[in-house]
């Protein structure tokens, strides 16, 4: 199966379904949603992305990864998310060969557990799916990846603080493949610019508990723009800042660019 027919069958898929389930109440207000979601972006709004991910990793291999992404808000405080990521991957050096299919298919919930004037708590869990076409093209495991993480506002800067911690654990999969135990931290600042545009800063911090408790860092940063009142596009780049000869979770550098419909 290509690529292009994947995708293009994922998105169709997704936006099928979006226009079939009933929407929200926050797609019902007739506010922009694209500008709705920058500036209340606790505020859960259904939506259909694509995304494609370059990782340049260690031993002059690469990672490039396409992900359809469908969100639905069942509410302005409940969200569901699937994710279904075509990868393809080469590891580099002498006789290396390049794999290409489908990645582990990732669900999500997330609930806004609280809501105050200038503060959210969000949690949740993603589960990702042993559903790769080949071992080199996932995990070789389920994992459960519970998080948290709050919505700060920052008006004096127009920005918003999202301290964020999530734990990836296996629980069941291939006994042949290493078992995922790490924690990620991740301190991120969204800020909004003038002409609709935004930035969101993310660096991310990865304890490796099956590595020795090995700290990895990251640090990506994301300029998007608006588009129109449903449309959002934005550019990607990061680097791999400590461990990144050490720890799989951390590349050389990537760049991923993306753009996501809003309902």
């Amino acid at each position: 199966m290509s690529t292009n027919f994947t995708v293009t069958s994922s998105l169709a898929f997704g936006f099928l379904l979006m226009l079939c389930l009933p929407p929200p109440l926050s797609a019902q207000t007739g506010q922009s949603a694209a500008d709705a979601l920058l500036k209340n972006p606790t505020d859960f709004r259904s939506r259909i992305e694509i995304r494609n991910e370059y990782q340049d990793l260690q031993g002059d291999g690469y990672r490039n990864i396409v992900v359809p992404r469908f969100e639905y808000a069942v509410s302005p405080s409940v969200a569901l998310r699937l994710e279904t990521p075509y990868v393809t991957y080469d590891s580099g050096g002498p006789g290396s060969e390049r794999v290409s299919g489908q990645g582990d298919l990732v669900t999500r919930a997330a609930w806004r557990a609280m809501q105050r004037d200038s503060f959210a708590l969000i949690v949740g869990s993603e589960a990702s799916f042993d559903t790769a076409d080949n071992e080199k093209l996932g995990f070789g495991k389920t994992i459960v990846a519970p998080f948290m993480y709050a919505a700060i506002n920052l008006p004096s800067h127009d920005s918003v603080f999202f301290p964020n911690i999530q734990q990836y654990s296996s629980v069941g999969g291939s006994s042949s493949r290493n078992d995922v135990n790490f924690t990620t931290l991740k301190p991120n600042l969204l800020t909004r610019w003038p002409n609709r545009t935004y930035t969101f800063l993310e660096p991310q911090f990865t304890l490796d508990w099956e590595r020795n408790a090995k700290v990895g860092l990251t640090v990506e940063l994301e300029y998007g723009k608006l588009l129109s009142n449903n449309i959002a596009a934005w550019v990607r780049p990061g680097v791999g800042v400590i461990n990144k000869y050490e720890l799989p979770q951390v590349y050389n550098w990537n760049m991923e660019v993306g753009m996501r419909y809003i309902f």
